[in-house]
């Protein structure tokens, strides 16, 4: 039982770690993204369709991240071209997104509310030599799709970018402190415009193990808020990438038990289901706490948004 929850709060999580990873660099450069929900549901949308279309798991995957950078661009050209505000431009991308979905869901394959089919190519699974042979550490670990190991080896990857390369000194400065940045001759706009798209990309293979790693087909609605999760683990974790995929799991647990706990305690699965979203809620009672402290100690907020 606990080697199967652990495993399934592995697979559960892998999106929001990915999807939390593209928002977590946005957030470093001073950007709160929201639109983190509409990059993964086109994404999603992309990955089905192409992979139906060539039977190609590969042609998918790049078309979910190309479709989702795309996506990103369009959000930060509102945001620095034509001066939209952040929260009203990524409100009006993601309902672009999920309204495009469902307009193509229902013009290409002729389908209201999900689409899927035997010819949708999925991800095998990885058995990964000699770990696999480990008691309780091979049944969890080993056996997993590609983009979970993905979105896992991603987390040290971004954190050595973010803290050990001038790129990403140069992402926390434009946060901590736009003017500085600019006056110290850093292209603030380009660090906004490449983190903006290195959020589209982690959110395109998000999306794309969403509709062909988790499960193979694609449904409207079916990132099931996963964005305002990961929104939440950023924060919570104050954008660092380590405590963030911690906190992503811990979510990734509570979906498992919600899960889980129905075949076991026979209580309504309906209840249960509530379990990630009491945990986000929670998470961010936390949050608001320690930020009201800190504001009595210090006298002001700290915004993170552009």
């Amino acid at each position: 039982m606990i080697e199967e929850l652990a495993f399934s709060a592995l697979r559960i999580s892998a999106p929001l770690v990915l999807a939390a990873l593209g928002g977590l660099l946005t957030f470093q450069a001073g950007i709160l993204n929201i639109a983190l929900d509409g990059f993964m549901i086109i994404a999603a949308f992309a990955a089905v369709s192409f992979a139906y279309a060539t039977g190609s798991l590969t042609v998918g995957i790049l078309a979910a991240v190309v479709c989702s950078m795309l996506l990103a661009a369009l959000l930060v050209t509102f945001n620095l071209r034509f001066k939209a505000h952040i929260f009203i431009a990524g409100i009006a991308v993601t309902f672009i997104a999920y309204g495009l979905t469902a307009l193509l869901l229902e013009g290409i394959f002729g389908q209201d509310g999900m689409f899927t089919s035997n010819q949708i190519p999925t991800f095998p699974s990885i058995d990964i030599p000699f770990i696999k042979d480990i008691p309780f550490i091979g049944p969890v670990v080993s056996g997993h799709t590609l983009l979970v190991y993905v979105a896992y080896l991603a987390v040290p990857a971004v954190y050595w970018v973010l803290y050990k390369t001038r790129w990403g000194l140069r992402v926390r400065v434009v946060g901590e402190a736009e003017a500085a940045a600019a006056a110290a001759g850093v292209n603030v706009d380009r660090i906004k415009i490449e983190t903006m798209l290195a959020s589209g990309f982690f959110c395109g293979l998000a999306g794309a193990y969403l509709s062909l790693g988790y499960v193979s087909l694609f449904a409207k609605q079916m990132t099931n808020d996963r964005g305002l999760i990961a929104i939440a683990a950023i924060i919570f974790a104050k954008g660092n990438p380590f405590a963030t995929a911690v906190i992503a799991l811990l979510f990734g647990l509570a979906s498992a038990l919600s899960i889980r706990l129905p075949e076991v305690t026979g209580i309504a699965p309906q209840l249960l289901q509530l379990i990630p979203y009491v945990v986000t809620i929670l998470a961010l009672v936390v949050v608001g706490i320690r930020s009201a402290r800190a504001r009595n100690k210090h006298g002001s907020w700290n915004f993170y948004v552009a």
